[in-house]
């Protein structure tokens, strides 16, 4: 707590010394504190550069990151709000944390920062749910996908592509019976598709059902023609010769 009012202090008194300090020599002291995992001297030097240019959104990035590392929940609350009031896109916003989080081996404060963003701006819960599909459907947390994919379908009930989403979910968690059902949703939708296509008509055919799982590969392969396909096919027409 001493540390994180010391740094506010160190901001404040800065910013009346900004007008005289290069912006570069700030950005310098911002780039070597971050490197240097001396988070909350980065956060200080990232909010005077804010001062200067209120709508770099690398900066807000950087900021947001150190914030996050700090465990300083609501400067990560503050620069968001600041960012969107300065027409920062939220959505390269966000791609930069998650990226700064990759790189810094923490990807778990993508995933924080992003919950903490809803509280403090709960009409970004969709933007932000979308953000967390992927991401989790990106790390295999299957329950965590089904979790998100449920909140979008809410809204969008004939959504494929969280659909699918879901679907890989489920698989992920090893439910290989509600994966089922939702690719049978997709074709539903989008006849064409040939994820569920391939899915149903292998998970027919490795059941023992191979007439009906045929069918369904044979409607993918007329669509994307692969060897795979016409090695199973063909090997199932020359059994029944």
């Amino acid at each position: 707590m001493l540390k994180r009012l010391i740094a506010i202090f160190c901001v404040w008194s800065g910013i009346a010394a900004c007008a005289t300090v290069p912006y570069d020599s700030i950005a310098v002291k911002a780039e070597r504190f971050y490197v240097q995992k001396e988070w909350l001297s980065a956060l200080a030097m990232c909010d005077l550069m804010l001062v200067r240019q209120p709508a770099e959104c690398a900066t807000y990035v950087r900021a947001i990151a150190s914030a996050a590392m700090a465990g300083d929940t609501l400067s990560q609350q503050r620069l968001t709000r600041s960012a969107i009031e300065h027409r920062v896109v939220v959505d390269s916003l966000f791609g930069g944390v998650e990226r700064a989080s990759i790189a810094l081996g923490k990807p778990a404060v993508y995933e924080d920062y992003l919950e903490t963003v809803v509280v403090s701006e709960p009409w970004l819960r969709r933007a932000v749910d979308l953000r967390l599909l992927h991401y989790f459907a990106f790390r295999h947390n299957g329950e965590k996908t089904v979790e998100c994919a449920r909140r979008m379908l809410d809204g969008l009930p004939d959504n494929v592509e969280y659909l699918e989403l879901m679907a890989q979910g489920y698989l992920d968690c090893g439910d290989m019976t509600a994966a089922e059902r939702v690719y049978s949703r997709v074709v539903e939708i989008s006849p064409d598709n040939v994820t569920a296509l391939l899915y149903l008509g292998n998970a027919l055919w490795d059941r023992g059902n191979k007439k009906a799982g045929a069918e369904y590969l044979r409607r993918a392969y007329d669509i994307c023609p692969t060897p795979y396909l016409e090695a199973k096919l063909g090997i199932r027409a020359q059994c029944r010769r």
